[in-house]
């Protein structure tokens, strides 16, 4: 899912870490966060080796940056082309023997990459990635993806990232900080400048930020059960040269809405004018209508309907049903509310665009809805059942993102 910048809660329940880019951020930073994390060498390696076997080492290393300890994860090319097309770096990614999560978050931000490569030297996606296209960037993408994995974070948020400024050494000559691709990555984003005049993001942390990040903001409100600092190369005085990362939990306690139920009984009106007025109440600002078939006085068979509705609405809600409902009468009472916060994403697939409804259960697993009209839309137009529609685009929902589920 793309970022947002908006304030965006975690789900109660879930994994969740939160980046701090204060002093920007790199592929080589968040590598070494993660590990400091706790994610295994051996585990990186091996990750990246299903890649690019034999093409690079790590030199990984505990140093100081303005007097603060980071980990610092090196990548250092050793065999291999000096640079490949995006088209080869997505199909290294997509043959390789990695997590379905893993390879689908790794083809994005080299796509994201692509994309903005392309518009900062005018065409719509770049053919190669000009200095991004080499093992490191491949190692960085394919490192911190499994890492995330590992660690079994189910959602990231970051703070605004630092991008530095001045101007930074690239093929093209000398450029502006941030660099083009870096400029188009972080469109969106809250961002700032403070520090040394020295690039701070590079495309490949920008692009990881981009599209793994669902929003932007303080930290939440969470439990931090670790923290890991990544360090990059450059030693900057009095501005320590780190990511931190928080990994931890949100509270289980599930946020409580406070409403009100207004109920009465209906036994005069026909059925086929109960749909109209249910349509109606929802208009009118209800949160739910229930019609249920009950027998009322006398024997009649009638209906019992409840109106769920905001609290400090009941006194406009209240007249609102006995006007459209006929009713000489209504009951009402308090009630209290648990509500998992819902979010929506899309998938594209090969019918057109469908938004699919999801929300996390207090477990922190996934629970998903296709939203029905475009379901029923895309059915017309291609002719396929609706029912068996909708199967596939749940099918295309979790082979690319159900491996996002996580259990605490």
């Amino acid at each position: 899912m793309k970022p947002e910048t908006n304030n965006h809660a975690p789900d109660s329940g879930a994994k969740v870490l939160y980046i701090d880019p204060f002093s920007g951020v790199s592929g080589d930073m968040f590598l070494g966060a993660l590990l400091s994390l706790g994610f295994p060498e051996r585990m990186l390696v091996d990750a990246v080796d299903k890649i690019i076997p034999g093409e690079v080492r790590f030199d990984i290393s505990e140093v100081t940056r303005a007097g603060l300890a980071g980990i610092r994860c090196k990548v250092v090319v050793t065999d291999g082309p000096p640079r490949r097309t995006l088209n080869d770096m997505i199909a290294l990614i997509e043959s390789a023997d990695l997590a379905i999560s893993v390879k689908n978050r790794c083809v994005r931000i080299v796509e994201s990459l692509g994309e903005a490569e392309g518009k900062a030297h005018g065409a719509r996606k770049a053919v190669h990635l000009h200095e991004l296209g080499g093992q490191d960037t491949l190692a960085d993408i394919v490192g911190v993806a499994t890492g995330i994995l590992h660690l079994g974070i189910g959602e990231i948020m970051s703070g605004p990232v630092n991008l530095g400024k001045g101007f930074v050494d690239t093929e093209h000559g000398m450029m502006p900080v941030p660099a083009p691709a870096t400029a188009h990555l972080v469109k969106g984003m809250p961002v700032f400048a403070r520090g040394p005049a020295v690039e701070l993001a590079t495309p490949t942390g920008a692009a990881l930020i981009k599209e793994l990040a669902v929003g932007f903001g303080p930290v939440p409100e969470m439990i931090v059960e670790s923290i890991g600092t990544g360090a990059g190369g450059r030693d900057n005085p009095d501005f320590p040269n780190l990511l931190r990362i928080f990994r931890g939990h949100i509270s289980r306690d599930l946020p409580t809405d406070e409403s009100v139920m207004i109920e009465c009984g209906i036994d005069d009106v026909s059925p086929e004018y109960l749909a109209p007025l249910t349509a109606s109440l929802h208009e009118a600002g209800a949160l739910e209508v229930h019609m249920i078939p009950t027998h009322t006085k006398k024997g009649r068979i009638g209906a019992l309907l409840r109106v769920l509705v905001p609290s400090g609405s009941e006194e406009r809600m209240a007249r609102t049903v006995l006007d459209l409902s006929g009713s000489a009468g209504l009951r009402s009472w308090k009630v209290s509310r648990k509500i998992l916060t819902r979010e929506m994403v899309e998938i594209v697939s090969a019918y057109g665009k469908v938004k699919v409804k999801r929300w996390r259960s207090p477990s922190g697993r996934w629970r998903v809805k296709p939203e029905f009209e475009d379901i029923r839309e895309l059915s017309e137009s291609s002719g396929i059942p609706m029912g068996e529609l909708r199967d596939r685009i749940m099918a295309q929902y979790y082979l690319e993102r159900g491996n996002e589920q996580t259990e605490d």
